[in-house]
């Protein structure tokens, strides 16, 4: 029954975040009956009674003269609570404002039900590329006018709730009433809308996408046979000239791509293998598809893996078209992505029927998202996550929905026979296609199983290929957490009798294992640890006294995962279980048997790391968010991926803008197993002598010191206030970046700068889109901001560099990699160190325009020997030394007026020269 009461959208604008500290400063709200017709406004500005940031003002626009002499806020709250009395309440964000609110009417605010539809947006428009209130508007068409302005935000707000409504409304008979009893086991606000406020039975002539329901595609037609000479026809394709539609699109030839392509083509000619550095902005991707695309005419099939989804996408919607204009005919093509990318339609009937009950009451994290999957099925083809936007208890449920081949019935699964399964569709239409754009999981984990995902190929184009080492690592080692096993012990629903003890007694063991696996790290590392920790199980750990407590742990929680995996298997305990809530219940022997081996490959993982340690293999014990971890992993991997990656390839290509170290390429041929591959290095075809500038800081303390943050944060916000923000600083771990960031944020305030940090900001992509929405931004990132990321233009001119990526040497992998080698260091730390700063480095120049500087604070590049290697590798940009004081004007003077300071230039040798003339004129 459709609720017939009225609506209060409302918002506000506050000094700041905190409802403790911060104070309001408008508020906004119009009020709408359930028709969503407009009945009424509100619109006050209020004094906070302390002074407004000036990034606030230039956010809202409000000023000190527009609060002279306003009401408090505490009257302009209780107009608010009189304007939506007897009204349900709305807000994009609910949370935050109605703390604001209840702290000051409490009796009008506290505990009051709130509409939020930014939990709303989030499931019933799930693949939204943002649900924040300004940019979900401009998306959907919605009238926004003056974004953080209260009345215009609380406008926005009622017309959003209104497209949400009939949203809901507008989705399928089955979907919308799955969706209400969903929302009703959970009552409170989702209840409400979904069983009062929204009305209606759904749309009986839209039917519930129920899966993939494609046929395979048909195979490609012919193309005709491949050139005789490879090479020559590619090199003439891409030489001819550009045509219209990509030169629309920017497509300029290079001299180095033109090469790269001629070198690809005569490696697949000679059914060789090649090691390729193409520099940014050589044009890899076009180099190495347009002779795959030549090749495959004869039928033969090509794999490329790449280690991002984003590169994946990249060379499927952007790089492949324009290949195809270039030939002049399609080239089948698909993207295939590892199975945990796709949902399983059986594991979602599962989880979809299992109970929402939490400790407390309903758990509304699985009842908010088993509501957004509803909606995302009944529009999703590809059943693919990379179309939602899951936070991070959704990454976790998301587990239990995934495509895993160990849970997987098969050919016996209904939605294999009918077509209907999302990774079977993939893998259908991989089969059928010429080119094959996968990852490197997907590429090592098919290896694995001997073929069976990706087929035969003749060739393999291995991108991003300073990863794959640590792609391997992963895929061939163990990653083991509780949760592992309790999503297995759980996946069955209820059970009775026998069988439910042995699997309580499963989850006894479990959670008690790795309680003791974060004892054993506490032990160990005493109480001087971060959340987050790390512990090699070395000999002398193994021998410790302490160690045994957790042997026993291990033998304990094994016997009893065994146990309860005989448990499972015996088929007189069949009716132990309630086989009606399973999808398909004619299925529940398998079901239990898919549990049962799950159980025993999971016990083994645990003797690898802890009972039974294997030659070649490194263990260590880890704690990540408070949490214990066990891991395994190959002390080497290029004898892996020699045997079981590259030869079945007749071709084999790795490409990277970073595989070289000064010019050399050992250090890959070594750790990846290419030792007969030729080599092709080509420079970025960019004028770095004219656009960038490398300064070395000649007074920041060692990194150990005390005074390094405060040198470094001096250095950022020296640089971010002369440019204006478009600033990019990289940390090493999270620890320096939060100090910088406390040491900023006062300072950024005032200067009107928005001051965003890793893991203290928002999420790794919400804060690189801040970032490029807004040039006045310094952005503190650590690891994943080291490359993957490209911010052409204005957007990011300056990138400082806080210390050199070297490994962390207690590293347990790190040791068990260099205990073997005659010079460690040299052999394999300084190697991995160079090409990961030389992808930090690479962040600032991505276009021929792009000018900028680069800022590295250690102060071992002047000291130690080795900073040669560094500045030798960098690409050959004029090297300056000067004091922290001077930086932020250099860098100016650099980007802004085109100076190029001189006081003291570092050549490649490490020699330096005195110049008597502080700046000269660029003249580029």
């Amino acid at each position: 029954m459709a609720t017939r009461g009225d609506f209060v959208a409302f918002d506000l604008e506050t000094t700041g975040l905190s409802p403790k500290s911060d104070r309001v400063l408008e508020i906004g709200a119009v009020r709408f009956d359930a028709t969503m017709r407009r009945v009424g406004e509100l619109e006050v500005i209020v004094d906070p009674g302390v002074p407004i940031p000036l990034a606030v003002q230039r956010l809202c626009g409000i000023t000190e003269a527009d609060v002279a002499g306003a009401p408090a806020p505490v009257e302009g709250v209780a107009q608010l609570a009189d304007f939506c009395a007897d009204a349900e309440l709305v807000a994009h964000g609910a949370g935050f404002d109605v703390t604001f609110c209840a702290g000051l009417v409490p009796g009008a605010f506290s505990g009051r039900r709130v509409l939020d539809t930014l939990e709303l947006a989030r499931i019933l428009l799930p693949t939204a590329p943002s649900h924040s209130l300004p940019l979900l508007s401009a998306a959907i068409g919605i009238e926004h006018l003056r974004p953080h302005r209260a009345l215009s935000d609380a406008s926005a707000t009622q017309l959003l709730f209104a497209r949400l409504r009939a949203a809901a409304q507008a989705l399928p008979v089955g979907v919308l009433a799955q969706m209400r009893g969903v929302a009703a086991q959970a009552g409170g606000e989702l209840g409400l809308f979904f069983t009062a406020v929204v009305d209606g039975v759904g749309d009986p002539q839209r039917r519930a996408w129920a899966g993939a329901s494609r046929a395979a595609p048909p195979p490609p037609p012919p193309t005709g046979p491949p050139p005789a000479d490879l090479v020559a026809a590619a090199t003439a394709l891409l030489g001819a000239g550009v045509p219209p539609r990509m030169a629309g699109e920017g497509f300029e030839l290079r001299e180095a791509q033109l090469e790269m392509t001629r070198a690809v083509a005569q490696t697949l000619q000679r059914r060789r293998r090649l090691i390729v550095e193409a520099g940014t902005g050589v044009g890899k991707s076009l180099a190495y598809l347009l002779p795959l695309a030549l090749h495959s005419r004869s039928g033969r099939r090509a794999v490329v893996a790449t280690r991002t989804i984003t590169l994946q996408e990249q060379l499927m919607e952007r790089d492949l078209p324009m290949v195809e204009t270039l030939v002049g005919a399609p080239i089948p093509a698909a993207l295939l992505k590892g199975r945990n990318h796709q949902l399983s339609l059986r594991r979602w009937q599962r989880f979809l029927g299992s109970a929402d009950a939490g400790p407390h009451g309903p758990d509304l994290d699985r009842v908010r998202f088993k509501l957004k999957l509803l909606a995302w099925l009944a529009e999703t083809e590809q059943g693919d996550r990379s179309e939602l936007h899951l936070n991070g208890s959704e990454e976790t449920l998301w587990r239990h929905v995934e495509s895993d081949g160990g849970d997987c019935l098969g050919a016996a699964c209904a939605n294999w026979q009918s077509n209907r399964c999302f990774m079977v569709a993939a893998r259908r239409t991989a089969e059928a296609a010429s080119i094959v754009i996968t990852n490197h999981a997907l590429l090592l984990a098919d290896a694995a199983a001997g073929g069976q995902t990706l087929g035969e190929h003749e060739a393999l184009v291995i991108d991003e290929a300073h990863h794959l080492e640590a792609a391997a690592t992963e895929q061939l080692g163990i990653n083991l957490r509780a949760f592992d096993v309790l999503v297995v012990l759980d996946r069955l629903g209820p059970t009775e009798g026998e069988l439910e003890a042995a699997l309580s007694s499963a989850r006894e063991a479990t959670v008690r294992l790795f309680g003791d696996v974060k004892g054993r790290i506490g032990e160990v590392l005493g109480s001087d640890h971060s959340g987050n920790a790390t512990v090699g199980v070395s000999r002398e750990v193994r021998d410790a006294h302490g160690h045994a407590i957790l042997l026993r742990s291990a033998e304990h929680a094994t016997a009893r995962w065994r146990a309860a995996a005989l448990h499972l298997r015996d088929p007189e305990l069949a009716g132990a279980m309630q086989i009606d809530l399973l999808p398909q219940p004619d299925r529940a022997d398998q079901e239990r048997f898919l549990a049962a081996t799950a159980l025993d490959e999971l016990a083994a993982a645990v003797e690898r790391v802890l009972l039974r340690p294997r030659p070649g293999h490194v263990a260590w014990l880890a704690l990540r968010a408070e949490q214990g971890e066990l891991h395994e992993a190959p002390v080497t991997v290029a004898d892996a991926l020699r045997e079981s990656v590259f030869t079945r390839a007749e071709t084999v290509i790795a490409t990277s803008a970073t595989l070289a170290v000064g010019g050399d390429f050992g250090f890959t041929r070594d750790r990846l197993g290419l030792d007969d591959a030729d080599e092709l290095l080509l420079n970025s075809p960019y004028d770095f002598l004219a656009q960038a500038l490398c300064i070395l800081p000649s007074d920041v303390p060692s990194y150990d010191e005390p005074d390094h943050d405060r040198a470094v944060a001096s250095l950022v916000g020296d640089t971010a206030e002369r440019l204006g923000g478009s600033t990019l600083a990289l940390f090493t771990g999270y620890n320096p970046l939060r100090r910088v960031h406390a040491l900023l944020a006062q300072r950024m305030e005032a200067s009107g700068i928005a001051l965003l940090g890793q893991g203290l900001d928002g999420t790794r992509r919400q804060i690189l889109g801040s970032f490029l929405a807004n040039r006045r931004t310094v952005l503190l990132g650590t690891s994943s901001f080291w490359e993957g990321i490209d911010v052409p233009g204005d957007a990011l001119r300056c990138v400082v560099i806080a210390k050199l990526p070297f490994a962390v040497p207690t590293d347990p992998l790190v040791k068990a990699r260099t205990e073997s080698l005659s010079d460690p260091f040299g052999q394999y730390v300084l190697p991995q160190a160079v090409l990961r700063l030389r992808q930090g480095f690479g962040r600032l120049i991505r276009h021929g325009t792009d000018r900028g500087v680069v800022v590295l604070c250690d102060e071992r590049l002047r000291s130690r020997e080795y900073g040669e290697r560094f500045l030798a590798a960098l690409p050959p940009a004029a090297v300056v030394t000067m004091p922290v004081a001077d930086v932020g004007d250099a860098v100016a003077g650099f980007v802004l007026h085109q100076r190029v300071p001189i006081t003291t230039r570092m050549s490649a040798s490490g020699r330096q020269s005195e110049q008597d003339h502080p700046m000269h004129e660029d003249p580029a």
